[in-house]
């Protein structure tokens, strides 16, 4: 079996019921928003509605690209945006989920049902073994974890040798499994740690509109800006104007529904469009219910995508 490969758990995640997805288009129509966005079809398989996603596997098929190249496809974005009329501009945007942490282990151990009514709620448990495990608060990548992540650095390494596009800005999640997740990824690639600010190498923008299902379940709430400072000490990281020292958004007792985290995922796509006035290859890293929720605001099909996965899509943004 593949290191990054879809289980039973990440099929129905990626799920979208139809109420949700109604009621999303619903209120984002009421939304204060400055983009609409379409997928433009033809550059990755995953946006394909022929593709089967719950048997596709990435890695084997450089990620999904469906032309004949990358250089061809970086050639063909950059005279869509040259063509583009005014107010119209395209962005290749990379959505990278986390590498596996102890929360998807426990999901894996007690089941998905006794886990959301149940352990999602503690902190840690005592397994069938009798081994502690622990996953809350802001869970850390479990070895497999890190091991996926190196592996797609390698991956991305070797897409680089047949003209993967060089990516020009990174956004990530503030949770600690997901910026593991991109600065074992991108090390030597786009980052570096503890390198000088010279252009060279990249730093992420940590920004919450890219965090996961917000509320209920512990692994779900953040550290401290601190903490997450000093976990990521050397990797230059820049945070988003107004964040908090403190999670002030978690709460124990509710729970982001699919189309309030869609509608966030929305909020982040209008931010991310403004803020790249000058970079059309983005790559973020984040979860599985926030690949969902972007996939939903930028009108993409519903697809699955494993711990340490990627899927890339190219966005077509219309200024409203």
């Amino acid at each position: 079996m593949s290191l990054i490969s879809a289980n039973a758990t990440d099929k129905i995640d990626s799920l979208v019921p139809e109420e949700e997805l109604r009621l999303f288009r619903e209120k984002r129509q009421q939304s204060p928003r400055t983009w609409d966005f379409s997928v433009v079809p033809g550059f990755f398989h995953q946006s394909n509605p022929d593709t089967d996603d719950t048997v596709f596997n990435g890695p084997k098929v450089h990620f999904g690209l469906a032309k004949n190249s990358w250089s061809e496809l970086v050639c063909d974005l950059k005279k869509l945006n040259e063509e583009a009329p005014e107010g119209v501009t395209y962005r290749l945007v990379f959505c990278a989920r986390h590498g596996q942490g102890y929360h998807n282990v426990a999901v894996e151990e007690f089941g998905l049902k006794a886990w959301d009514d149940h352990y999602s709620h503690l902190n840690s448990a005592v397994t069938a073994d009798g081994k502690e495990l622990v996953w809350g608060p802001d869970p850390f990548l479990t070895e497999v974890g890190e091991r996926q992540a190196k592996w797609m650095n390698e991956l991305i390494t070797e897409e680089m040798q047949h003209g993967f596009p060089t990516i020009t800005k990174l956004y990530s999640s503030p949770f600690t499994r997901s910026l593991q997740t991109l600065t074992m990824t991108l090390d030597g690639i786009v980052m570096r740690k503890n390198s000088k600010e010279d252009g060279r190498w990249l730093t992420p923008l940590v920004v919450e509109n890219l965090r996961e299902t917000i509320g209920g379940h512990t692994c779900d709430k953040r550290s401290s800006k601190s903490i997450i400072q000093e976990r990521f000490q050397g990797w230059n990281l820049k945070f988003e104007e107004g964040f908090q020292e403190e999670d002030v958004l978690w709460k124990p007792d509710w729970r982001e529904s699919i189309h309030e985290i869609a509608l966030r995922g929305d909020r982040f796509l209008q931010m991310m469009f403004d803020d790249t006035e000058s970079s059309d290859i983005i790559y973020t890293t984040s979860h599985s219910g926030m690949i969902k929720a972007l996939l939903m605001a930028a009108n993409h099909r519903q697809f699955v995508v494993p711990t340490a996965g990627m899927i890339p899509m190219l966005v077509k943004g219309v200024r409203i």
